[in-house]
């Protein structure tokens, strides 16, 4: 990701707002993030009860601290997606951070769906977890911990949907593992997160758009929490002969 971009005058209250916070985290040896919102979640919302876990991350993310979490407002594209699928879908998403996407697609789809989400960091493994049974969801949700270059040839396919939504520079590699490993079907949905111009996402928009594989559509958005211009990519897999 080329963070220089976060430096255009659109985006500079935001990162500069955003790094003060960083700063003051690291000067003050604070938790990292994902278990604070796990303890946020533990005293303001209702156990058992997805959608006010949900009420409560965007609540912190607001009051608190910034959180690069789907948010309400893409939340009817997310239900959107979903419809299209089978009420035993089986997703797979890069990136958990705090649990948010995992805990909105799987109240989502349902009690037949299932949800893998692969996360590099422990932190973020740990508050996932913690945040996914506190919802209830802890039967439809399996958290892996590893990197996702290296776990994904470890998974069994197919994938309904691929939500990609951890870091910019890995979309591209990793849709390349995940064709290899044969973890798509036709008419399976690739959708990437967060690929406005700000992030530097064309290697991977080139790739989906220009490899022949997938039909694509890109919906307009936010940043979430701002009024920052960003883009989610949806990619229908046509198939390639390797696709179950």
């Amino acid at each position: 990701m080329q963070l220089w971009r976060f430096l255009k005058p659109a985006a500079l209250g935001f990162t500069l707002r955003n790094g003060s916070q960083l700063l003051f985290d690291w000067v003050t040896g604070a938790p990292p993030i994902p278990l604070r919102v796990r303890d946020y979640v533990a005293v303001h919302a209702r156990e058992g009860d997805p959608v006010d876990v949900l009420r409560a991350m965007d609540r912190f993310a607001v009051e608190e601290r910034f959180l690069m979490n789907v948010g309400p407002d893409k939340g009817p594209l997310v239900r959107e997606l979903l419809a299209k699928l089978p009420s035993n879908a089986r997703i797979l998403e890069l990136g958990a951070f705090c649990g948010y996407s995992a805990i909105l697609l799987a109240t989502t789809l349902g009690t037949d769906g299932k949800i893998v989400s692969v996360e590099k960091s422990g932190a973020a493994v740990e508050g996932t977890r913690a945040n996914v049974a506190y919802a209830g969801l802890a039967d439809r949700v399996q958290v892996i911990h590893g990197s996702s270059t290296e776990i994904i040839p470890s998974l069994e396919g197919p994938f309904d949907l691929v939500f990609l939504d951890h870091w910019k520079d890995l979309y591209k590699t990793d849709l390349e593992v995940i064709e290899k490993c044969g973890l798509l079907r036709k008419g399976s949905l690739v959708v990437a997160d967060n690929v406005g111009e700000v992030f530097g996402a064309a290697p991977y928009l080139e790739y989906v758009r220009g490899c022949g594989r997938y039909e694509n559509e890109t919906r307009t958005a936010t940043i979430e929490y701002t009024k920052i211009p960003d883009a989610v990519e949806i990619s229908e897999y046509k198939g390639d002969g390797r696709a179950v």
